[in-house]
């Protein structure tokens, strides 16, 4: 996937919400505000995740572990709300780290760190959703779920919301999600311009198992292991 799509993937994530929660409310708009409420309250969440993309019909597919850790405050100085951290396991190692103050993406295999500052990221819609800024049923339109609008057989004993942006995005067409009955989200669809699709699938989903407000915990998300002859791209 390419940066932008990682930005806005990774700032979905978190602003839809990955949590459980209350009961389904009745329709759509009123699920995805319930999931931005529980997301408020989150303050760290883990999970397993296979990835599938579809790109000019090419298949491939991806796995790995993530954590978002919340601080215990928002830094005022710096806009830092917490962190994100994407460890890719396959098919090629890859780590993808957002603090709120930069995104990284390192490449083991490629010897490479590409760093960008979340300032390039103020225009963008998702950006101010992953700060909090702005409210997802302001930026998308909500509707019931396209059946055909799927890579692999959805998760059973699930309901699918459809998101699209209200404004035109210049990185993503639409977004599906598909929730279980007490608001976890299982899998994630989301479609470019281009009509390439990358599909996420959550299992073993961890809520606030990490201690609030953990400073060790914040130092040891950050951290990268680089290789010596690391090259450090800063854009």
């Amino acid at each position: 996937m390419s940066e932008n799509i990682w930005r806005y993937l990774i700032t979905l994530l978190l602003a839809v919400g990955l949590f459980p929660g209350m009961i389904l409310a009745a329709g759509p708009e009123q699920r995805v505000a319930s999931l931005q409420k529980k997301y408020q309250q989150l303050h760290s969440l883990g999970l397993d995740f296979s990835q599938t993309t579809r790109n000019g019909g090419r298949t491939k597919h991806g796995a790995g572990n993530a954590v978002f850790f919340r601080a215990a405050t928002t830094n005022t100085a710096t806009g830092s709300p917490g962190i994100m951290r994407w460890n890719y396991t396959a098919p090629t190692e890859q780590t993808i780290i957002n603090d709120g103050l930069s995104l990284s993406i390192y490449t083991p295999e490629d010897k490479q760190l590409l760093v960008s500052p979340t300032q390039d990221m103020d225009s963008d819609v998702t950006y101010a959703i992953f700060t909090g800024a702005k409210n997802l049923l302001d930026e998308f339109a909500v509707t019931p779920g396209d059946p055909l609008f799927l890579l692999n057989d959805p998760p059973k004993g699930c309901n699918a919301l459809q998101l699209i942006p209200k404004k035109p995005h210049p990185q993503v067409k639409r977004v599906q999600i598909w929730i279980a009955d007490d608001l976890t989200i299982l899998r994630l669809l989301m479609e470019d311009h281009f009509g390439a699709l990358t599909e996420l699938t959550f299992t073993n989903v961890r809520f606030n198992a990490l201690r609030q407000g953990d400073a060790q915990q914040m130092r040891a998300l950050r951290a990268l292991d680089l290789a010596p002859g690391t090259e450090i791209i800063r854009q």
